[in-house]
């Protein structure tokens, strides 16, 4: 099931299920707490009898074998605010990391770890994959509840290897061996023998590191290693 099933990524997770025949899926539940949005994605979709939509949290986990959180407390008016009263003060405002996104996860977690007991209480055999930022805090927050059945997932990283991967004039594949070192994350994609010098993050051209440049940039941003 899907919580933050009104997002308009629902679609796309729904069509990248549907392209693996091998997955024993038989149902996919989608809830949200803006059933406008929720009904609109459930047109989107379109014909598929597995899908359904529930008008409660409890209700749609309840039984599940997996729940996929996709939620943003606030809309995208509490992330414009976040990120403005930040930047406004010469700070990160980015969701994820700095004052933005330690705003952005204060607010989340309460209703975070109200998910997690959920799942434990009527659904505690299931995993729980996150795609809720700041994903990082809200994951480790979500595993004193459900332990090592919680999975923190986020798109940034395959994003970054298309990005370097192209200033390194090279084309990325589905085989590209890639390696990650993180206390936020940084990420060396190898590609032959270009051996660019630092991440994306830091510099368009991938030519020299300069944290002043990105927000969200650390000092673990630049590349150490490229294979």
């Amino acid at each position: 099931m899907i919580v933050g099933g009104g997002g308009f990524r629902v679609p796309l997770v729904h069509r990248e299920l549907a392209r693996r025949p091998e997955l024993p899926i038989s149902q996919l539940v989608l809830t949200d707490l803006d059933q406008a949005r929720l009904r609109v994605i459930r047109q989107v979709i379109g014909d598929d009898p597995r899908v359904s939509v529930a008008d409660s949290l409890a209700e749609a986990v309840r039984g599940a074998d997996f729940v996929f959180s996709a939620i943003r407390v606030g809309g995208a008016l509490g992330r414009v605010a976040d990120e403005r009263r930040a930047l406004v003060r010469g700070v990160i405002g980015q969701e994820t990391v700095g004052a933005g996104g330690l705003a952005y996860g204060l607010r989340t977690l309460p209703v975070a770890l109200e998910l997690a007991r959920t799942v434990a209480e009527l659904a505690p055999q299931a995993w729980l994959i996150n795609f809720t930022n700041p994903a990082g805090l809200i994951t480790e927050a979500m595993r004193d509840v459900l332990g090592d059945r919680v999975i923190g997932i986020c798109d940034s990283p395959s994003g970054l290897i298309r990005r370097a991967s192209q200033a390194a004039g090279c084309q990325p594949s589905g085989s590209m061996p890639t390696t990650w070192a993180s206390t936020t994350w940084a990420g060396c994609a190898p590609c032959g023998s270009v051996r660019p010098t630092c991440c994306l993050a830091c510099s368009p051209t991938g030519s020299r590191c300069n944290p002043s440049k990105k927000a969200g940039c650390s000092t673990l941003t630049c590349c150490a290693h490229w294979a």
